[in-house]
């Protein structure tokens, strides 16, 4: 089947090259324009257009869908099916309607719940023990078509916004094969989403990442899984802004006020939580580079009673 691919970030790319390495080969990739990326801020083409270019693969990056030839220049491909994963904008009506049969969507979730921008991120954060994809038919209003697939994914302890993204993109990619050939042998069921089941996840924001040490120390450990790589959980010490990049839960109990050091030790810093603490193994102090907990204390003489905010 002929179909045009919309994407741009990291897990866009992972599902194009699982697609790709199936022999399902898109007539046409779309991605965001090249865009200022990196602590240089250097312009930078996205994942999926390095990809496309790297296999040469037709490759345009519009500014916007609105315009009438890019409308045109999909037309002319006459696709049967788009294919969409992370893109970075809502296609309109009358985008939507230039594939022969359908318009389709990967989402790292399992619709209705988490739609938006950031699913994975908030199903850490709020502690869930499970995720999944789902393949649907988009429309207009965000994340809300019926849905084709839907694939259930176990969070594992140890997961991260980056681990479980990318378990998420190779999931979802395995679903579209299977989607993609219901499609062509006319064997799919359209399932309205219940819209009274939906829940959001928002776009995270850099506040998003600072830890409130009154917390249990579980929501903070899921704080830090959910924020890895953007916006990252982070504290001050000192009013120096430290990221949290390993950590462990402490379960017992303490009488120290929270965010109070408890323990200093060679596997890391042990803080005070509102519930049990936390072990820091892991940081990063603005400007520097990641290192061990141990060695940010020998660097800084950081000692047992003193706070982080």
């Amino acid at each position: 089947m002929k179909f045009i691919y919309f994407g741009s970030s990291h897990f866009s790319c992972t599902v194009l090259r699982d697609l790709y390495e199936h022999d399902l080969v898109p007539s046409l990739i779309v991605s965001q324009p090249d865009r200022p990326q990196g602590r240089g801020l250097k312009v930078a083409p996205m994942e999926v257009s390095i990809f496309a270019t790297s296999h040469a693969l037709p490759l345009i990056k519009p500014s916007s869908l609105k315009d009438k030839e890019i409308i045109e220049e999909l037309t002319k491909q006459n696709p049967d099916l788009f294919i969409l994963a992370d893109y970075g904008k809502i296609l309109r009506a009358e985008v939507l309607k230039v594939p022969a049969i359908m318009p389709l969507a990967v989402h790292p979730s399992l619709l209705p719940l988490y739609r938006g921008a950031a699913p994975v991120n908030w199903s850490l954060i709020n502690g869930e023990t499970h995720t999944g994809v789902t393949i649907f038919k988009m429309s207009e209003k965000l994340d809300s078509g019926e849905i084709l697939t839907a694939k259930r994914i176990p969070i594992n302890e140890n997961d991260t916004n980056v681990s479980l993204l990318t378990r998420c993109a190779h999931q979802g990619a395995d679903a579209l094969i299977e989607t993609i050939e219901k499609v062509k042998n006319n064997d799919y069921t359209l399932t309205p989403q219940e819209d009274s089941r939906a829940t959001y996840a928002p776009k995270l924001k850099k506040t998003d990442g600072l830890i409130k040490w009154e917390s249990e120390a579980t929501a903070i450990y899921n704080l830090i899984r959910g924020t890895f790589g953007w916006p990252s959980a982070h504290t001050f010490f000192k009013k120096t802004l430290i990221q949290i990049m390993g950590a462990k839960v402490i379960p017992q109990e303490t009488l120290l006020a929270p965010s109070t050091v408890i323990a200093i030790h060679k596997e890391g810093i042990t803080i005070a939580a509102g519930k049990g603490s936390i072990l820091l193994t892991k940081l990063k102090p603005q400007g520097k580079k990641e290192m061990d907990a141990y060695a940010f204390v020998l660097g800084h003489s950081l000692r047992v009673g003193e706070k982080f905010v």
